[in-house]
């Protein structure tokens, strides 16, 4: 009785075996990706192949370029190669011979395009003739341009007739992408040091792509203070330190509040708030200059301070000393 039984289950075994062995593998089965994800223009690039329904490591695996066989033998996943000049194609190809001798192909279109990405703090703060370039404080404002360089078979496409995707942070913002948005605008956290910008560009045909990153960090505002010269204006070549010695007959003294905003001082937004001798004064009138001038006949020193403060945000704020004498 016992044989009737196993024979029937042995051979429903051998067949359900054989189902699987013979089941046809799809080259949808078959992951082909390339890190950079959208390559720069005589970048290298590495191709990689996955699956899960196949032992790659067993199959012979060829690689081509252009139709042009670069690569290949037993196993071999991933190829590396270089991109051309930029909107050039370039077509990669990949023929997987199966241990059980199937036979598969995978191919893309690559063609290499670039992003600069350029910023600016949007509402940040330098004095007149400053050189250099303002930065954002803690929730300032940024703003972030890509100018994407890609080109077709008419040549460069115009920054306008692009469509570009922005994230910040990896969080896409979907209010800002969309057809030729090709500047981001945002507003800092206090929660964040550093903001991450990445923006995805297209044409129209979708088939040319190209992507930018960019690192934003935040700073803390500076406070300095300069000599208004009643005939020169104010002295920016030199900056005040500890023991200035401030003229007899008086004299002003102007501080400029680098990277604070809003980048316009007289905002109320922004209080100064001024003390000589930790004895609050009046505020004056501009509210950065200060005028100050010695007893007549009385020498000694004097710590005037000013606390600068963006009444909007948590954490703009910073303050300065000048210890003077006369």
């Amino acid at each position: 009785m016992q044989k009737k039984y196993i024979i029937p289950i042995l051979i429903f075994a051998i067949t359900f075996v054989g189902f699987f062995a013979n089941a046809q593998i799809r080259s949808t089965d078959i992951v082909l990706s390339i890190s950079p994800e959208y390559p720069n223009p005589n970048q290298n690039v590495n191709a990689t192949l996955n699956s899960h329904s196949i032992n790659l490591d067993k199959a012979n695996i060829y690689w081509s370029v252009n139709n042009q066989e670069l690569s290949g033998g037993i196993g071999k996943k991933s190829f590396s190669f270089k991109t051309g000049a930029s909107g050039s194609s370039m077509i990669l190809s990949v023929t997987i011979d199966t241990i059980d001798g199937q036979n598969l192909s995978k191919t893309t279109t690559i063609i290499p395009a670039n992003v600069d990405m350029l910023w600016e703090a949007y509402d940040s703060y330098t004095p007149p003739f400053y050189k250099g370039k303002a930065l954002a404080p803690s929730q300032g404002i940024f703003k972030v341009v890509a100018i994407p360089n890609i080109i077709n078979q008419n040549g460069k496409v115009n920054v306008n007739n692009l469509s570009y995707v922005w994230s910040k942070d990896g969080n896409t913002n979907l209010d800002s992408s969309g057809w030729g948005k090709n500047y981001f605008i945002f507003k800092n956290s206090y929660l964040d040091k550093e903001n991450i910008v990445n923006v995805k560009v297209s044409d129209i045909s979708g088939k040319t792509n190209a992507s930018g990153k960019i690192n934003l960090k935040t700073v803390n505002p500076k406070i300095l203070f300069y000599k208004n010269d009643s005939s020169l204006g104010i002295k920016w070549e030199t900056t005040l330190s500890d023991g200035y010695t401030i003229d007899r007959e008086g004299e002003a003294l102007t501080i400029e509040p680098y990277f604070f905003s809003p980048k316009n001082i007289n905002s109320s937004d922004l209080t100064f708030d001024w003390s000589l001798n930790k004895e609050k004064i009046e505020t004056p009138n501009p509210k950065n200059i200060l005028s100050i001038k010695p007893e007549a006949g009385k020498s000694g020193s004097a710590t005037i301070k000013v606390l600068i403060n963006n009444t909007k945000t948590l954490f703009q704020s910073m303050e300065k000393q000048l210890q003077v004498s006369f």
